[in-house]
C-alpha cells in the first residue's frame, strides 16, 4: 500500500522549498539591496529556468521510477562515477538544510515570544554568538523528527501535511487582512521599497534559485513510495515551485507595505515588524505559525528525502547493515541506522552557530545545481524527439549558469570564501570516499 498520493507530493515539496529564508530574506537581503521589483522580476526568472529543469525530471522519472532521486538517475543512465559525484554533491545539500532549518526554530521562539530566554552565553562562532537554550531547542526538534521518522513513513507524511496546511492558511490570512489595511502611509511605504530596474540586481536573485527552490527535487527521492503517474508528479511539483515563488514575493510584498526603507534597517525581523503594524498583535500570532509551519516542515521533509538518498546508495555500495528497519511503502523499508546517521549529522551541526550555517547555504547552492545538471543531462540521454534534446538542453544550460552565478565572481553573487574552503573540504572528503569505496568493493 502506498501512503502517498498527489497531496503527500505537493506537501513534501512545498514543505521542502517554503523555510526560513521566505520570512527573513525579505528585510536582510531582498528590499535592502534589491527592493520589490529587481525581486519579483528574478523571481519570475527563475521559475521559467526551473520549468527546463523539472522538465528533464518529469522524462528521467518515467524512465528511473526509483527512490534516490538524482543517484538514481546519473547511476542507472550515466554510470556509478557519475552517480556518486551527484550522490555526493546532493547529500551535502540535503543533509546542511536539516540543522539549518532546526536552528531557525529559536529564531521563531525569540522573534515571536518576549517571554523567551537564549539561555546562557557559550561562546562565539565567526563573531556568531552561540546561546545554550538555541542549541536545546535545536535539538530537541532534531530528536522529535527522528523519532517521527523512525516511526515510519505514515507518521512523517501525516506530520508534513498538518505543517504545510498550517503554513498557506496563516499566510492567506495574514495575506488578506494585510490587503484590507492598505491606506495612503502603506503606499508610501511600498513605493519607497519598489527599488531601480537592474540587471546585476535581477542576477543576484535568480542565483538565489538553487537554494530559495531546493526541495522540490525531493519528489525524486521518493519515485519509489508511490504510484503516482510522473505527469502529475511533474504538475504538482511544478505548482509547488510557482506557490513556492508566490509566497516569496507576498512575504516580500507585506514587508514593503508594512515598514519604509529607512525602517529595515533598525528592525531585528523586518518581516515581523511589518506584520504586526498592518494586521495588529493578535493576528501576528499567525505569522509564528506559519514560519513554525514552513521551517519545521522543510526539515521534516529533508529528513525524508535524505533517508531514501543515503538508502540508495548504502546499497549499491553495500554499506551499513540491512535487516528489519522503518516502513517505507508496501514491503519497502529503511535500515534504522540510516535515520540515525541524518540525525547525528544534523545535531553536530548547531554547535557551530547560524554564521557557520548560512555557508551551508551556499553549499547547498552548488550541490543542487550539479543535480539539475546530471538529471537534465541524464533527460538528453534518453530524449526521443527534438523537442525533449532541446528542453533537456536548455535545462543543463539553466544548471550551469547557476554554477557560473555561484562560483565565479563576475556577476558578483558568488559563495563567501568560507563556504569555497568548505566546499574544498566537502570534495576532498568525497574523494576519500570514492577511493575507499572502489579499493574496497570494485563498485565504481
Amino acid at each position: 500500500m502506498s501512503y502517498m498520493g498527489k497531496k503527500e507530493i505537493f506537501t513534501i515539496a512545498l514543505g521542502s522549498v517554503i523555510g526560513w529564508g521566505a520570512f527573513i530574506l525579505p528585510g536582510n537581503v531582498f528590499l535592502p539591496n534589491y527592493g520589490v521589483l529587481n525581486t519579483m522580476i528574478g523571481f519570475g526568472i527563475a521559475i521559467i529556468m526551473l520549468v527546463f529543469i523539472e522538465n528533464s525530471y518529469s522524462k528521467v522519472m518515467t524512465r528511473v521510477p526509483e527512490s534516490g532521486g538524482e543517484y538514481s538517475f546519473a547511476t542507472t543512465l550515466l554510470g556509478k562515477k557519475q552517480g556518486f559525484i551527484t550522490g555526493w554533491g546532493l547529500l551535502l545539500a540535503y543533509l546542511s538544510i536539516i540543522p539549518l532549518n532546526a536552528t531557525a526554530v529559536p529564531m521563531v521562539l525569540d522573534a515571536v515570544f518576549p517571554f523567551y530566554s537564549k539561555g546562557q552565553f557559550l561562546y562565539s562562532v565567526s563573531g556568531y554568538p552561540v546561546y545554550l537554550n538555541d542549541i536545546l531547542v535545536s535539538l530537541s526538534i532534531i530528536i522529535l523528527f527522528t523519532f517521527i521518522n523512525i516511526k515510519g513513513i505514515k507518521g512523517a507524511l501525516k506530520a508534513q501535511n498538518l505543517l504545510v496546511f498550517a503554513l498557506v492558511s496563516s499566510l492567506v490570512l495574514i495575506t488578506a487582512i494585510s490587503i484590507l489595511h492598505i491606506g495612503d502611509t502603506q503606499t508610501t511605504n511600498f513605493n519607497s521599497n519598489w527599488g531601480e530596474l537592474s540587471t546585476s540586481s535581477v542576477v543576484r536573485i535568480i542565483a538565489f534559485a538553487p537554494w530559495a527552490f531546493i526541495g522540490f527535487d525531493a519528489v525524486a527521492q521518493l519515485s519509489g513510495d508511490h504510484d503516482v503517474d510522473s505527469k502529475t508528479v511533474s504538475r504538482v511539483t511544478m505548482l509547488a515551485i510557482v506557490i513556492g515563488a508566490v509566497i516569496y514575493n507576498v512575504l516580500n510584498v507585506v514587508t514593503a507595505l508594512g515598514i519604509n526603507k529607512q525602517e529595515l534597517t533598525d528592525s531585528a525581523w523586518a518581516t515581523g515588524h511589518a506584520v504586526k503594524i498592518l494586521v495588529g498583535s493578535g493576528i501576528f500570532y499567525f505569522l509564528a505559525v506559519a514560519m513554525f509551519g514552513a521551517v519545521v516542515s522543510g526539515l521534516n521533509g529533508f529528513f525524508i528525502s535524505s533517508s531514501r538518498l543515503v538508502n540508495s546508495m548504502s546499497e549499491d555500495y553495500d554499506v551499513g547493515k540491512r535487516g528489519k528497519g522503518v516502513k517505507m511503502t508496501g514491503n519497502g523499508t529503511i535500515p534504522r541506522w540510516i535515520i540515525y546517521f541524518i540525525s547525528i549529522c544534523a545535531i553536530i551541526v548547531p554547535f557551530f552557530g547560524r554564521t557557520a550555517l548560512l555557508w551551508f547555504v551556499d553549499l547547498s547552492s552548488i550541490g543542487a545545481s550539479v543535480a539539475y545538471f546530471m538529471t537534465c543531462l541524464c533527460a538528453y540521454k534518453i530524449a526521443q524527439n527534438g523537442k525533449d534534446r532541446v528542453m533537456s538542453s536548455l535545462g543543463m544550460f539553466v544548471s550551469l549558469a547557476f554554477l557560473v552565478f555561484l562560483l565565479t565572481p563576475i556577476f558578483d553573487s558568488n559563495i563567501s570564501l568560507p563556504s569555497y574552503f568548505s566546499l574544498a573540504f566537502w570534495i576532498a572528503l568525497g574523494l576519500g570516499v570514492y577511493f575507499y569505496i572502489r579499493n574496497r568493493k570494485q563498485l565504481i
